[in-house]
């Protein structure tokens, strides 16, 4: 015993001799030499060596068995790095020694992204902050977050969170530019009236507007019909200037017509003599109605041999419509746009009724407006057709329209040359926007440029606020359906068994027929959409809308703008494995190059109804096979009876075939009552005792169905074929 006790002494003195030489020349200190160790001006307590001489005297009276702690200094004792901070602390400068944490503006329901923004960090910051919570599924950069999630993730990153109070004062007290209030009759002068030419599809709408401005533009039409609107400014003879606004006729442009008449003083309602009310004249009956703006019937095509006038007035007094020939008090003229017979007395009957209406304008103070109709120009970029309706626009002046803003830097009549000034019911064209406008929106003229940006901004925040708030509210909603669902799952299985319970809860949240992911490998076609200006491809979306094949094969839009199409159109289309609409625009050789190259069809349309015709064809193609039954031949029951084969019984058919003729070859059905009963093949066909492959018309034969179904008397046996024939979709989009 007492040689192990020396041996494990004589080894566990050399080890510690060891370690203490490697631990104190860390310190600068040769083992062997009895210094004190010392930490200077750090107020940690003095260590030195053990007083024995000798590392084998571990377990006399002065070693004990913890012996680590007193024969050898312990430099990193408990304590010592909180010592060690704190000296460093108060050695530290006065302003240096507490170190503020980053404030985070938060408030409640916030983007990924709009907090990554807040912190300067990285969307990544926020989902590595996030991975330890299981109570959320799912995250993109438009997830929004509770408040207590936000809070979560500041404080992992070493930040405080600070309700952004300020931001919401500052948002509460801007105010909105609105328009003015009605102006002091007495400053009020006359102006130009506005006239709406509106109509059904080809009525002679533009015809008309030709022959009234000396022009030509229905015979550059694509089609031969218009799918803008156009704003002109016509004098007449007399000296009189009106302005006219000319809009589609076709079923797809409701929208535009519907903004030419509130923009409106008088509508001017073609129909034509031969043709008389047709669909979309009705609809601009009750465009013009609802904006509370007089019509003016031009009854067009008088020229011709059917033209019949009078059927087209009783037609009109039908809808509500009572001209002044049945005593009413709305004016019609009979004329021949295309010969420019009565555009006279039109002419005079627009006067006429401008002069009753006493149309006036305020041309002083700042300039109201409604975009008309937008574009992309290579040349000048955004570019807006405007209708001034108050003030009088300058070159310079700061306009807000929706969400963008502009600076005037010139403007254009409808003939292409320079205004320097646009007075009340004058059409030009804006350049300087530094944003597309929507056709439709009121334009405002504002102070300042910042000003100007400011109100952009601003609504800009307020539209991204209600999309939070809508989308929000759809989120909550979905939440809470699950959220019952899973409770009354819950509560139905609470008595059952584990595994129970585990096998009921699959079943009910495994994925469904009908759900986005048992749909995934549906039929689906994806579409970028150029147009060359704001009203076609709102007229486009528009028909898009009436889209009702979903079931059958899914349409989805992932961009539509107002230009030529670019290359970053062919990256989108071919990332989603679409195709490219264009509507009246071009391609440059660039984007066809790497259209090739990415395989990305592009279809260029210049007429509306083609383009649909066409996008319908793709989304036919789209669709599976369709399979077609083609009866061959079909033979009635006229007795069964039972053959024994082996220790089976098997039903037998005594059939005589009445029409085409039975194969063996082929399927069969078996029809009760117009309702088959079974579909498959023939397991024997026999004609007097022979197996025969085939039995024609008039003829008997036996027939045994492929597991003996149940077959009565008076059935019908149909030898059929299946032919695959391609599908069309469904879709009416009205026109």
């Amino acid at each position: 015993m007492s040689a192990l006790r020396s041996t494990f002494a004589l080894r566990t003195g050399l080890y510690c001799r060891q370690v203490a030489t490697r631990t104190l020349s860390t310190q600068g200190v040769l083992p062997g030499n009895k210094l004190n160790v010392s930490t200077e001006s750090s107020g940690a307590v003095t260590r030195t060596p053990c007083r024995c001489n000798s590392s084998l005297r571990l377990f006399g009276s002065e070693c004990s068995v913890g012996f680590s702690t007193r024969h050898f200094p312990r430099i990193h004792t408990r304590g010592y790095a909180k010592r060690q901070a704190k000296a460093e602390r108060e050695a530290a400068p006065s302003g240096e020694r507490k170190v503020r944490k980053q404030q985070v503006p938060t408030r409640s329901k916030m983007t990924v992204r709009e907090l990554a923004q807040a912190m300067g960090k990285t969307d990544d910051h926020i989902y590595e902050c996030l991975l330890h919570r299981d109570d959320i599924d799912e995250l993109d950069s438009k997830t929004v977050l509770s408040s207590a999630t936000i809070k979560d993730v500041v404080k992992i990153s070493g930040m405080v969170a600070v309700p952004a109070k300020a931001h919401e004062e500052k948002k509460k007290e801007f105010n909105d530019p609105i328009r003015r209030p009605p102006p002091d009759p007495a400053i009020l002068v006359r102006r130009p009236p506005v006239v709406t030419i509106m109509g059904h599809v080809d009525h002679g709408k533009t015809t008309l507007l030709d022959s009234l401005r000396k022009s030509h533009i229905a015979a550059g039409e694509a089609g031969g019909i218009t799918q803008h609107i156009g704003a002109f400014s016509v004098e007449l003879p007399s000296g009189e200037r009106i302005t006219f606004l000319d809009t589609p006729g076709h079923a797809a442009f409701s929208a535009l017509r519907a903004r030419g008449a509130m923009v409106t003083d008088i509508v001017v309602l073609v129909v034509a003599a031969d043709d008389g009310v047709m669909e979309q004249t009705l609809e601009s009956i009750e465009h013009a109605k609802f904006a509370h703006v007089p019509i003016i019937v031009a009854i067009n095509k008088c020229d011709r041999k059917n033209a019949d006038p009078d059927t087209v007035m009783k037609e009109l007094l039908s809808h509500g419509v009572e001209l002044e020939e049945f005593d009413g008090d709305v004016q019609s003229v009979n004329i021949s746009a295309l010969k420019g017979e009565g555009l006279t007395e039109l002419a005079e009957a627009i006067v006429t009724q401008a002069e009753v209406m006493e149309v006036k304008g305020d041309h002083t103070g700042p300039v109201e407006a409604t975009v008309i109709e937008s574009r992309t120009d290579k040349g000048k970029g955004p570019v807006a057709t405007v209708v001034i309706q108050r003030g009088t626009l300058r070159k310079g002046c700061y306009l807000t329209a929706g969400t963008v803003w502009a600076k005037v830097r010139a403007m254009f009549g409808e003939k292409g040359q320079q205004v320097k000034e646009a007075p009340p019911s004058t059409p030009v064209e804006v350049i300087g926007w530094r944003d597309l406008p929507a056709a439709g929106d009121l334009i405002l003229e504002v102070e300042t440029e910042a000003r100007a940006q400011e109100v952009a901004n601003w609504r800009k925040e307020q539209k991204k606020e209600k999309k939070l708030a809508e989308d929000q509210v759809e989120i909550e909603k979905k939440t809470q359906e699950h959220l019952q669902h899973y409770q009354a799952i819950r509560e139905a299985t609470k008595d059952m068994g584990r595994w129970q319970q585990k096998k009921v809860k699959y079943k009910e949240f495994q994925p469904k027929p009908g759900s986005e992911k048992a749909k995934s490998t549906e039929p689906e076609l994806n579409i970028v959409i150029r147009g060359d200006v704001f009203g076609s491809i709102e007229a486009i979306m528009d028909t898009l809308s009436t889209y009702d094949c979903e079931d059958d094969c899914k349409l989805k839009v992932i961009h539509s703008d107002v230009g030529a199409i670019s290359e970053s159109d062919v990256e989108m289309a071919a990332a989603f494995d679409g195709l490219i609409y264009g509507f009246n625009t071009n391609v440059p050789k660039n984007v066809q190059t790497l259209a090739q190259q990415k395989n990305v069809p592009i279809r260029i349309h210049k007429i509306i109804y083609r383009l649909i015709e066409d996008l319908k064809e793709e989304l036919s193609a789209k669709l599976p096979m369709k399979e077609e039954l083609d009866i061959k031949g079909s033979a009635s029951v006229l007795q069964v009876f039972e053959v024994t084969v082996g220790k089976k019984k098997v039903p037998v058919a005594g059939c005589r075939v009445i029409q085409g003729e039975i194969d063996k070859r082929k399927d069969a059905l078996l029809v009760r009552n117009d309702e088959v009963i079974f579909r498959g093949p023939l397991d024997s066909l026999k004609h007097l005792k022979e197996d025969v492959w085939t039995v024609k018309k008039e003829m008997e034969c036996g027939i045994a169905l492929h597991k003996g179904p149940d077959i009565k008397h008076g059935d019908v046996i149909q030898s059929f074929e299946v032919n695959e024939v391609p599908q069309t979709i469904d879709w009416n989009p009205g026109f």
